[in-house]
C-alpha cells in the first residue's frame, strides 16, 4: 500500500513546482483532496523525501485510546443492525482454505469440519480455480454450514485474477459465466434466496478493474444479486492506498457497495511496521469508516508473508491485529485459514474460543 509521488503532485502540482522536497505533516487532521471528494485520513503522516520512490508513512499515536474508543463505541451501535449482523455478534472469517481431490472438487465436508473445530462463525467462500465445481458444491455447502451456525460469503476474483489462459475468449474463462458478472450475481442471489446464511458477494481488487466495472455495469451486478434476494450484501475489495486517489474513487459507486474489505499492511512499503506492529489497524478503520460510512468493515489480516512482506507475521502481532479488528470493527477476516495442527490454526482457535459464543 504506498502512496505514489504522481498521486501527491497531482493533489498540489503549483506547491511541488516551487519546492522540491515536499513534506505533507499535517497529524491529526491531514486531509487527502481530490476532484471528486475529500477523505480525511486521521493522524496520518505523508513523507516525500526528495526520492519520488521514497515514498514513507507514519501515524501520530497521542491519541490512539480515543480513536479505538470511537471505534468501538461505533461498532457496537451498529452490532444492532441485522443487515451487517442478523445475530448481534461479531465475526471471525476464515478466508479460503479449501483442499480439492484429485479432480479438484472442493472437500467441503472436511472444510466444514476444520471450521467447526476452529471455531470460526464466518467463512468466506472462494471461487477460483476451479469455479464450476466449487459453484456446483456452493448450495451443499451453506446447507452444511448453516447446521453448524457458520455465515458463509462469496467471493469472486476479477478479470485481473481469473483463471484462464491469455487469449481466451471471455465466455470460455472463469466458467460456466465466464466474466459475465452479471450472471454470477444472478446464480449467486438464487442460492442466497435458498440459503439465508449466505450473506454476502463480495469482488476480489474490484477498484484496480474499474475498466470492467463501470458504474453503470456495477448497477447491472448489484440488481442482479438483489434480485432473488434483496437481503445479501454486495461487498469489494480497496486498499489503504487507494484512498483519495482520483483514478480508483469510488464515491460515485456507495449506492450500491454495502461493504469492503482491505488488506490491513498489504503494502510493506506504504507501512513499514507489516507483520510486527497492528497498533495502525485503529486508525485504518477509523480511516476506512471516513470513506465508507455505513457499510461493513472488514479488515483482513495476513497470517503468512504476503508478496510485499520480507519477514513473517509475529505471533504477538497476529494475536493483537485480530482482537482489534474483531473488538473494533466486528469482524476480522484470516487470510487464509491454516491447516489443522498448525501455529496459526492454534492461535485462531483459541481466539475463537476465549472470543466467540457460538
Amino acid at each position: 500500500m504506498k502512496l505514489k509521488a504522481n498521486t501527491i503532485l497531482n493533489i498540489v502540482p503549483i506547491f511541488c513546482v516551487l519546492v522540491s522536497s515536499l513534506i505533507y505533516a499535517k497529524g491529526p487532521n491531514f486531509e487527502l483532496v481530490t476532484k471528486t471528494s475529500t477523505i480525511k485520513l486521521n493522524h496520518l503522516i505523508v513523507k516525500d523525501t526528495n526520492s519520488a520512490r521514497s515514498i514513507a508513512k507514519s501515524y501520530d499515536y497521542s491519541d490512539l485510546s480515543k480513536v479505538r474508543e470511537q471505534n468501538e463505541e461505533y461498532i457496537s451501535k451498529m452490532l444492532h443492525d441485522k443487515k451487517f449482523f442478523s445475530n448481534g455478534k461479531r465475526k471471525v472469517v476464515a478466508y479460503a482454505g479449501m483442499h480439492y481431490d484429485a479432480q479438484r472438487k472442493p472437500e467441503i465436508k472436511e472444510m466444514i469440519s476444520r471450521l467447526k473445530d476452529l471455531g470460526a462463525n464466518c467463512y468466506s467462500y472462494l471461487i477460483d480455480d476451479s469455479p464450476e465445481e466449487d459453484l456446483a458444491l456452493l448450495p451443499e455447502f451453506c446447507e452444511l454450514a448453516s447446521k453448524e451456525g457458520i455465515e458463509v460469503w462469496v467471493v469472486l476474483v476479477p478479470p485481473t485474477e481469473e483463471p484462464g489462459r491469455p487469449g481466451t475468449p471471455d465466455s470460455l474463462r472463469y466458467p460456466p459465466f465466464g466474466l459475465n458478472y452479471v450472471k454470477w450475481a444472478k446464480q449467486i442471489s438464487e442460492i442466497s434466496s435458498q440459503h439465508n446464511n449466505l450473506r454476502l458477494f463480495m469482488i476480489d481488487d474490484f477498484a484496480y478493474n474499474l475498466k470492467k466495472f463501470t458504474l453503470a455495469y456495477t448497477s447491472k451486478i448489484f440488481s442482479a444479486l438483489k434480485s432473488q434476494n434483496k437481503k445479501i450484501l454486495f461487498g469489494v475489495t480497496y486498499y489503504e492506498d487507494q484512498l483519495g486517489k482520483t483514478k480508483l474513487d469510488l464515491s460515485k459507486y456507495k449506492p450500491y457497495i454495502e461493504a469492503v474489505e482491505w488488506g490491513f499492511q498489504a503494502n510493506s512499503k506504504f507501512d513499514t511496521d507489516y507483520g510486527q506492529s497492528a497498533k495502525s489497524l485503529s486508525i485504518n478503520i477509523k480511516d476506512f469508516r471516513n470513506a465508507f460510512p455505513n457499510n461493513l468493515l472488514i479488515p483482513c489480516i495476513y497470517f503468512n508473508a504476503n508478496s510485499s512482506w520480507k519477514r513473517k507475521p509475529t505471533s504477538g502481532y497476529l494475536k493483537n491485529a485480530m482482537y482489534i479488528a474483531y473488538k473494533e470493527a466486528g469482524v476480522a477476516l484470516i487470510f487464509r485459514t491454516p491447516d489443522a495442527g498448525t501455529e496459526n490454526y492454534l492461535i485462531i482457535k483459541n481466539f475463537c474460543k476465549e472470543n466467540l459464543r457460538r
